[in-house]
């Protein structure tokens, strides 16, 4: 039971890649105070490093085109 629960959880996390985890680093940052948010901070913008903005681009752009919807 465990097993498959922690196969769904990550199966999650691929699908939800990018936004799942800035989603999370956010709620911590709002959350820490003092030191640990300017950590918090510091793992915020890894994870935003971490982020291929140049394929998900090519994959809005080919969302885009007229013969993807035809």
């Amino acid at each position: 039971m465990l097993l498959t629960i922690c196969a769904i959880q990550i199966r999650l996390l691929r699908l939800t890649y990018p936004w799942l985890p800035l989603a999370t680093s956010l709620c911590r940052i709002a959350k820490a105070n003092g030191l640990k948010r300017h950590r918090e901070k510091v793992r915020f913008w890894l994870l935003v490093g971490r982020v291929d903005f140049a394929n998900l681009l090519a994959i809005a752009i080919d969302l885009i085109q007229p013969e993807y919807w035809a």
